[in-house]
């Protein structure tokens, strides 16, 4: 007889219908994230749909074993696309390369030439005897070794797949549990018919509604397509595009609680926050409502300000937090800079005008024997305010290098140039050097070490009593630069401003020496402590290392009552 439309043939063209406009959708957006995948899924589906409507159209044995093989055919690639769909999804396109997509490739390849010559070895199915058909039911098959082999196959890649959903789902449930939803429940309605007719218990016998519960699927996608954007908003792909700003995010739930972190948050908070903790955990000294606006600091001395946004849905409701860390760094250290300079220079300006003009007088007042020892006070205190001035001036000319790639340099090389220059400035003083040949360390700018080591020569040379000045520079993980005195070494006053961060008017450095050291380090993120000498006189290799730089100032021996008689530089080495 020839074909005729029955009513299981029409529902199946009705799922037919459904997939044409997933494929035209899917076409469509076919520059969007995940467009192809889902196209070709939905064009292969829907074929598979049409063979199997055009099918059960037949009464007749050989027919339906043709529509069959064609059906099965290109079912078999099926469980495959979705998996190939699933894992652009998460974002880990990266994991599926051609040899892994050729894998992919072979077992459907595989099953298509097995079906192609089943009628040699019947390994994939076989006619029993005396089978019959007609037209609205499919023809009774008795299923081989193959068959069930790629069923379980089959069955295991959707299960993967549906893993890997709910995995985003558990990381990212807060703000994308609607698109997850939707992703599980879209396989869920074909893989219990197929799994309902092979056990024999399919609402109609001999036939499989596995083609025709697809329109179900078509559904589910469809509502994640318009309903929750599935092609436009991938949750892996948000957190990727926040990574490469070099910004930190936390999402918490409504109560407050940590459900996502990523990794530059962890790098920058101390605690880390953790997933199921409150995030007040993380803050115990601020309320959550003073937040918005703060400014911390990591081990790196980068600076972040945090920002708070409410997370609401389609109704408005308040579903959590996005705690957002933007990287402020280089407007944190521009406003101390700015500060520092503002105040000694407001310091320094005002007190040695002071002097000078008092010195003025005692010229004026037409004394020979005053007048000369002011003029001498008057050359020493304009040099200073000039040498000020050329610091505040090194100070504005620092740039911002801690945003640039660190190439390797050799310390032992910058060190020994200082330590060459300084011999001649200061003959009075003799100067020792120790170091390796060569101690490489990761910079992102040379020359500022350079006017590191030279400001505290600088100042530990300008104390009176300094006869020997030594200098070690040292690697293990870290290198590490030591600049030791014998004489008073640095004043505890500079010691205590730098550990607070700021000049107040009662607490202030005598000049910008050890702030302009200070910041020439961390703009190669490396740290700047002090030690008093006593536990490591002598000055060798080894010694250079017992006080370890901790993260920042705050941490320096600043509160001894005694001044200082080493500063240490610690730099990030080579390897590191």
């Amino acid at each position: 007889m020839p074909w005729e439309l029955t009513a299981t043939s029409a529902v199946g063209f009705g799922t037919l219908l459904v997939y044409a406009v997933l494929t035209l959708v899917g076409a469509w957006n076919w520059e969007s994230r995940c467009g192809p995948e889902v196209t070709v899924m939905f064009a292969v589906v829907g074929l598979s749909a049409l063979a199997y409507s055009i099918q059960i159209g037949y009464d007749v044995v050989s027919t339906q074993v043709f529509w069959w093989e064609l059906t099965f055919a290109l079912s078999t690639a099926a469980p495959f696309l979705w998996l190939v769909f699933v894992v652009q999804y998460v974002s880990r396109a990266e994991w599926l390369t051609p040899r892994r997509a050729a894998l992919f490739a072979l077992e459907p390849t595989a099953m298509v030439v097995a079906i192609a010559t089943n009628p040699i070895h019947g390994l994939v199915w076989t006619v029993p005897a005396g089978t019959t058909a007609s037209a609205g039911s499919a023809i009774e098959l008795a299923f081989g070794p193959l068959y069930y082999g790629h069923l379980v196959l089959a069955y295991l890649v959707v299960m993967i797949g549906m893993g890997l959903i709910l995995l985003v789902g558990i990381r990212w449930s807060l703000v994308y549990w609607k698109q997850v939803i939707v992703l599980l429940v879209a396989p869920i309605p074909p893989f219990l018919s197929n799994i309902a007719f092979m056990l024999g218990e399919s609402p109609v016998p001999h036939l499989d509604l596995t083609p025709f519960t697809f329109a179900l699927t078509g559904v589910f996608i469809v509502l994640g397509l318009y309903q929750f954007d599935l092609l436009e908003r991938v949750p892996i792909a948000r957190q990727q595009a926040l990574q490469v700003m070099g910004d930190g995010l936390v999402v918490l739930d409504a109560d407050r609680t940590v459900v996502q972190v990523d990794d530059i948050t962890r790098r920058i908070l101390d605690p880390p926050p953790r997933v199921g903790r409150p995030i007040d955990s993380v803050f115990p000294d601020t309320p959550f409502e003073q937040l918005h606006g703060t400014t911390v600091t990591d081990g790196n001395n980068l600076a972040y300000d945090i920002r708070i946004a409410e997370l609401t849905d389609e109704r408005g409701d308040r579903i959590g937090y996005a705690l957002m860390l933007r990287d402020v760094t280089s407007r944190y250290r521009y406003e101390q800079r700015l500060e520092v300079a503002n105040r000694v220079l407001r310091h320094n300006l005002r007190n040695d005008m002071n002097v000078v003009r008092g010195y003025a007088e005692m010229v004026a007042s037409g004394s020979e024997a005053d007048a000369g020892r002011a003029a001498r006070s008057i050359l020493d205190r304009t040099e200073g305010l000039l040498t000020v001035s050329d610091k505040a001036r090194k100070v504005s000319e620092l740039d911002d290098s801690h945003a640039l790639a660190p190439n390797v340099h050799d310390v032992t090389a910058i060190v020994a140039g200082v330590v060459h220059q300084a011999r001649g400035s200061y003959s009075d003083i003799e100067f020792t050097f120790d170091s390796g040949s060569h101690v490489d360390a990761k910079l992102t700018d040379a020359g500022a070490v350079a006017t590191a080591v030279e400001e505290v020569i600088e100042l530990l040379a300008g104390q009176p009593g300094t006869t020997e000045i030594a200098l070690v520079v040292d690697e293990r993980d870290d290198v590490v630069i030591r600049i030791e005195s014998d004489g008073p070494g640095i004043p505890e006053v500079d010691r205590e401003t730098l550990s607070v961060g700021s000049e107040t008017p009662l607490q202030h450095a005598e000049g910008l020496g050890m702030w302009l050291a200070y910041w020439c380090v961390t703009e190669n993120a490396g740290t700047l402590s002090f030690g008093d000498g006593s536990e490591n006189k002598a000055v060798d290799a080894d010694a250079a290392s017992v006080d370890a730089a901790p993260a920042d100032p705050s941490t320096a021996d600043a509160d001894t009552g005694e001044t200082a008689t080493s500063v240490v530089f610690t730099l990030p080495g080579a390897d590191s």
